[in-house]
């Protein structure tokens, strides 16, 4: 007998579910406190450092953040040292020297920011306008910087595109930015916050000049997010696609998300990419079988997230398929003990020095070369690649020359999300 096709329906997306290839669905209400300015984006900014020096711009309030207690003032201008000390935050400026589990530090005025630093861990130097709060943790300690919305947008696109892109451009960026952030609220839950400031989540390093191209970016796309049937977009974006863009199916482990399509980045067949003015648009990269060897060993473990993989010595690689924008779809691993394949986006992070670290492949759109000796067996891989991150949604390169060519920000949205639609969330 065969099933009704609403039962079939039904177990297909039961599956899909199951296997989280459904994407996860953000309603518009869900976003509407944020542009509004009722609620606060929270984030890491700082993590596991040994020490973190901030100097304010005006008066600032140190707070028992469990009570909202004032425990101090720093003066303007004045330097505040904060370390780890048992498990707690030791804070120690000129007339004062406070220890607690958790602290917070909150600017006088309405428009101050303080100019933060640390010693060890991660972070980046930056003028941070919003209330900081400190905790001690295995590593050291944590800051998380609580923020307007678009305060933190404008930093986001400052850091993500530069100086010198085209207004248009950016204020693309600022909605993707916008729209990116109300989607992965929470993403960072376990360091109580919604998103930290790499490029794991966004870049950021603080807050841009008034008078910069961000900052106008930003006011002028105030409110503005891209949605697809009511819900908001999942609003990735990438620096340069390389010629087009790709498919969520084929680069995130099947995810179903119809408004990440590969889509060509060029007028015609016949003309170059908006983004051919990258200088890394076209690259290559060269590994020797030992260097291959060393780096898979590290990195197959993780990427697979099988942390007691021994995955024996390296004997071949073999691209397996093409996927959309002609990005690497699967990437099979002949070893010793086994033959593992890598799918999509995972396959960059298996070249880099320490997981996802320097000299990954820059992307998967590329071709593979295998280098034999003189019996046939390989002694090196030459990668032939274009194109700079995942590839999918917006081509920030490519934003720039469709900027440059006379499109308007709704027009550069529109080509690389589609069928999205932009929503004003303001009241």
């Amino acid at each position: 007998m065969t099933a009704a096709p609403w039962l079939c329906a039904a177990l297909l997306c039961w599956q899909l579910n199951v296997g989280g290839a459904l994407p996860r669905e953000v309603t518009v209400c869900r976003a509407r406190p944020y542009a509004a300015g009722e609620s606060q984006v929270r984030l890491l900014i700082f993590q596991d450092s040994d020490a973190i020096y901030v100097r304010p711009d005006s008066a600032l309030y140190v707070e028992n953040p469990r009570t909202d207690e004032r425990l101090a003032t720093v003066a303007e201008g004045a330097l505040l040292t904060l370390r780890p000390s048992r498990g707690q935050v030791s804070a120690q400026a000129d007339s004062f020297h406070i220890t607690d589990s958790h602290l917070r530090l909150r600017p006088a005025g309405d428009n101050a920011a303080s100019t933060v630093s640390s010693r060890g861990g991660w972070g980046r130097r930056g003028s941070y306008p919003g209330v900081l709060e400190l905790s001690a943790t295995s590593g050291g300690l944590r800051l998380v910087e609580h923020l307007d919305l678009d305060a933190y947008v404008a930093g986001v696109v400052a850091a993500e595109m530069p100086r010198t892109f085209p207004l248009e451009a950016m204020k693309a960026q600022a909605v993707a930015a916008r729209t990116y952030t109300l989607y992965h609220l929470g993403d960072h839950e376990a360091d109580d916050a919604d998103l930290c400031a790499r490029v794991h989540c966004q870049a950021y390093a603080g807050q841009p000049p008034p008078d910069s191209v961000a900052a106008e970016a930003t006011r002028q796309t105030a409110g503005l997010v891209l949605a697809w049937n009511d819900l908001l977009v999942d609003a990735l974006y990438h620096s340069a696609c390389g010629g087009a863009t790709a498919t969520a199916w084929d680069v995130r482990q099947g995810k179903l998300l119809p408004y990440l399509l590969s889509v060509a980045d060029s007028p015609s067949p016949e003309d170059v990419a908006y983004c051919a003015h990258d200088h890394d648009v076209r690259w290559s990269q060269h590994f020797s079988l030992r260097q291959a060897d060393s780096l898979l060993a590290a990195n197959l473990p993780r990427v697979l997230n099988e942390p007691r993989l021994s995955p024996g010595r390296l004997q071949n690689l073999h691209l397996v398929a093409a996927g959309s924008g002609g990005r690497a779809e699967w990437l099979e691993i002949a070893t010793t003990t086994d033959t593992y394949r890598v799918r999509g986006d995972a396959i960059r992070w298996l070249f880099g020095e320490g997981y996802a670290g320097p000299q990954g492949l820059r992307s998967t759109a590329f071709e593979l070369s295998v280098e034999p000796n003189a019996q046939g067996a390989p002694v090196g891989f030459s990668f032939q690649g274009r194109g700079h991150g995942h590839g999918l949604g917006l081509c920030q390169w490519g934003a720039r020359g469709r900027a440059l060519s006379g499109q308007t920000a709704e027009e550069i949205l529109a080509a690389y999300y589609t069928g999205a639609v932009l929503l004003d969330l303001r009241p």
